[in-house]
């Protein structure tokens, strides 16, 4: 996806309608050693545990009901998790940018 500056909305979709189904070539749209920023999603792994997704360490053989856990996440006040304690959860398909690409 390349996004079109400039003028009006109108005469932007004016200007990408006139380029369907045509061929357009990689030294139209960038020039050479310009610098550039990439825009995507990172590889998606699903839903994992805190081992994977954060690499704690595991638990010994039987002190927990699980091994692969977070052994205390926090204490009793304040009376909620704060957001630096590692949690299971989405591991990739996160929004990420890439700054000052070259184009060779």
């Amino acid at each position: 996806e390349i996004q079109i500056n400039g003028g009006t909305t109108a005469a932007k979709v004016d200007f990408v309608t006139g380029l369907f189904e045509q061929e357009v070539k990689v030294a139209d749209v960038f020039a050479q050693d310009e610098m550039v920023d990439i825009v995507a999603a990172t590889k998606g792994h699903g839903f994992n545990g805190v081992v994977t997704r954060w690499g704690v360490t595991r638990l010994v053989r039987k002190s927990h009901r699980g091994l692969r856990k977070v052994a205390c996440i926090g204490s009793w006040h304040p009376a909620r998790v704060q957001f630096q304690v590692p949690r299971s959860g989405q591991r990739g398909y996160h929004h990420r940018t890439e700054i000052n690409k070259k184009i060779y």
